[in-house]
C-alpha cells in the first residue's frame, strides 16, 4: 500500500483515510475464515448520485449487509440525507432469491463510521430521518 498523502487536508488525504476504512472493516469479515462470513468493497462506491451502490458488501453469519463506510478524526461524522436516502434504495433494490424456496434475502441498511484511534461504531438503518448524526462511542 503507498504511503498517505502528507497534508493532512488535501482530497488525497482524505480519499486514502476513507479507502484505509473500507479495507480494514473488510479483513475484519475475511479473516474469520468461515462460511458465511465474507466482505467485499464495491470499486467506485459513490461515484455518482444516480448510482445506487453502497461502499461495502458483507455476509456476517449468513445476514446481508449493504455498509456505507466513513472514517474520521473527528468526534462526529453527518451523514447527508441523500446518502442515506441511497443506502436504502439500494437495500431495497438488491435482492437475493432462494431458487428453491424463493425466500427473498435483502441487505440491512449499516453506516459504519471509523473514528481514527478511537474505534468503529455500527448504525442500522431502518427508514430515512433526514441526515444522519455518529458520534465517537455511540
Amino acid at each position: 500500500m503507498p504511503p498517505r498523502p502528507r497534508d493532512r487536508f488535501s482530497r488525497k488525504y482524505r480519499h486514502r483515510i476513507g479507502y484505509e476504512g473500507e479495507y480494514q472493516l473488510i479483513k475484519t469479515f475475511i479473516e474469520r475464515g468461515k462460511p458465511g462470513y465474507y466482505a467485499i468493497r464495491t470499486p467506485g462506491s459513490g461515484t455518482g448520485k444516480s448510482t445506487l451502490k453502497p461502499d461495502v458488501l458483507a455476509v456476517d453469519g449468513g445476514e446481508l449487509y449493504a455498509i456505507e463506510v466513513k472514517s474520521t478524526n473527528r468526534e462526529e461524522v453527518i451523514v447527508p440525507k441523500e446518502q442515506v436516502e441511497r443506502l436504502l434504495e439500494f437495500s431495497k433494490m438488491f435482492v437475493v432469491r432462494c431458487p428453491s424456496c424463493g425466500h427473498q434475502i435483502r441487505p440491512r441498511p449499516v453506516i459504519a463510521v471509523r473514528f481514527l484511534r478511537r474505534g468503529w461504531v455500527l448504525r442500522s438503518v431502518d427508514e430515512l430521518q433526514g441526515s444522519l448524526i455518529i458520534r465517537a462511542g455511540s
